[in-house]
Parts: structure tokens; sequence; C-alpha cells
């Protein structure tokens, strides 16, 4: 049971980190409005590639190498602070709309491999958790990847496909503020849950 609640919870925080918005969201909601939900479609994929790719190469390089245990923790720590700070930034949208471009493959990749942000995201938030499960399984770590992922593509997809549908309905009544709210509010339970399994391992 509570390899399932790490589960959950894993596909939660990519489900959050997927509706967090940004220059491939606003992408994709440009391209749906201008061309149809389908053809906002590539431009997902081509984002989660490129996600893929760098998460990839941050959980291969940083678990070659014997970084002790208490590296992580200490990570989670800063990690905390990452997603308060993310859960403000979230607390205050007013909107989900904004201007945007089409990227093609090369671009989207560039903007996510000098996104600072992104690395700060995965080297304090998810590398510490995934670290934690692949105590639990073996290869746990691109599980995480794995799960992670796809919480990620199935909430930026919804997204994409309710703004195209439901923006004006959305804004119209207001609903919007008030779905981030509650996502930062989801985001401020990591942080704490963070916090507790440090102290927790500092001092046992």
């Amino acid at each position: 049971m509570e390899l399932i609640f790490k589960f959950f919870s894993i596909f939660v925080l990519g489900f959050i980190g997927g509706i967090t918005p940004g220059p491939v969201l606003t992408a994709s909601f440009t391209e749906s409005l201008r061309k149809g939900f389908l053809k906002s479609l590539p431009i997902i994929f081509m984002a989660m590639i490129s996600e893929i790719i760098i998460a990839l190469f941050i959980l291969t390089v940083l678990f070659s190498i014997n970084i002790p245990e208490s590296i992580f923790y200490i990570f989670s720590f800063i990690g905390a602070g990452v997603l308060v700070w993310l859960a403000m930034q979230i607390w205050k949208i007013k909107n989900v709309g904004g201007e945007g471009e089409v990227f093609d493959f090369k671009k989207i990749f560039i903007l996510m491999l000098f996104n600072g942000s992104f690395w700060i995201f995965w080297i304090t938030v998810c590398v510490p958790q995934a670290f934690l499960l692949r105590k639990d399984i073996e290869f746990g770590q691109f599980l995480f990847l794995i799960i992670f992922e796809l919480g990620w593509l199935i909430a930026t997809i919804s997204l994409v496909f309710i703004f195209s549908r439901f923006r004006l309905f959305l804004i119209k009544n207001n609903f919007v503020p008030i779905v981030f709210k509650i996502f930062s509010i989801i985001l401020v339970y990591f942080a704490i849950n963070l916090l507790f399994e440090s102290f927790r391992y500092f001092i046992k």
C-alpha cells in the first residue's frame, strides 16, 4: 500500500508539472486555437521527449556517481523551498491565456536545456524522490521517470484539450484561479512531506 501511495504521489507531481504554465504550454494553447486540438499534440510530445532526454542524463550521471545518501536529503530541503516557490507562482495565476509561438523540436530542446528552473526542479525535487524509489525497487529511478512523465503527459494533453474547448467558459466563470489554487496547496503538501522525510533521516 505504501508503494502504491508513492506511485500515486509521483504521478500527481508529474500531473502538477504538466499544468504549470510555461512556454511549451503557451505554444500548445496557441496551436490548438489556430489549427485545432490535434495540431497541438506534436508540440506536447516533442516537449516530453526533450524532458526525458535531459532527465535521463540527470538520473544516469547522478546515480552513476556514488553520492552519499545524506546529499539527497540535503537536496530535499532545497526542493521543499522550490515547491513552495512554485506553489506561490501557481497561486497567483488568474488565467491560462497568453501569446505563444509554434516551436520545432530543436527549439523546444534548447529551451528546456537552458531552463535553469527545470534543472533545479529535477535535481532538488525529482532526484531525491527517484533515489528513495530506487531503495524500494531495482532501477526505481527510471520507474520514477516513467510515472512522472505519464502524469505530465496526461495533465498537459487534458489541459490543452480543455483550453481548446472550454476556454471562454472557464475564464467567464472564473474557475481557472480556483483550480490552480488547489494545485498550489498540493505542492505545499509535497514540500512538507519532503521536509518531514529529511528531518526524519537526520534525527534517526
